[in-house]
């Protein structure tokens, strides 16, 4: 399942290629992950734990770069992981980009997911992964922008609540359904 999502960041382009390169702190800002151990040849193990409507799931595997082009300001990587229970797998190709958007960066995020075994039954319905994605990348985005504004200090929010991620996906829907072009509400 390709997933594309979109943020933009106050900050230069290429502060935001330091930042993205920074994997300690990416991980702390991405909502649910906990980085376990960077390994020499650029790959890092963690955890992710993400809920899927009424399913919490939490994952563990690598993620691993393949390809770093800083005059193109583009990252290739994949991640790979178990569920912890034992209910699937998961892998994602992904591919960041970042472009310069007026004095700030905008950085693009494309994701190709495959789910295998129980939890691949979650991914029939694209749209509740497509939900997922855009709460858990909004998410990142106001955790990234707070850390940039602090130094480094502030107080992330690590997890994402099955609610919104749910009212999301119905928001979503609706708006295919009806046309509409409206953001979606923040409160949890």
């Amino acid at each position: 399942m390709k997933v594309h999502n979109e943020l933009r960041l106050n900050v230069p382009i290429d502060q935001a290629w330091a930042l993205l390169n920074d994997i300690p702190r990416v991980a702390r800002c991405a909502p649910g992950a906990q980085l376990l151990e960077s390994r020499p040849d650029d790959s890092h193990v963690g955890t992710i734990a993400v809920k899927l409507g009424p399913v919490a799931l939490t994952f563990k595997g690598t993620v691993a770069f393949l390809e770093k082009d800083a005059a193109n300001h583009r990252v290739v990587a994949k991640a790979q992981g178990n569920e912890e229970k034992a209910r699937g797998t998961a892998t994602a190709d992904v591919v960041f980009t970042l472009s310069p958007d007026g004095e700030g960066t905008k950085l693009a995020v494309d994701s190709d997911i495959t789910l295998a075994g129980y939890i691949a039954q979650y991914g029939r319905g694209a749209a509740l992964i497509q939900s997922t994605a855009q709460v858990i990348m909004g998410q990142f985005a106001k955790n990234l922008e707070a850390d940039l504004n602090s130094g480094g200090t502030a107080e992330m929010q690590k997890d994402i609540s099955g609610a919104r991620v749910l009212a999301q996906g119905l928001w979503n829907a609706g708006t295919g359904l009806f046309g509409s072009k409206a953001p979606a509400p923040e409160k949890d």
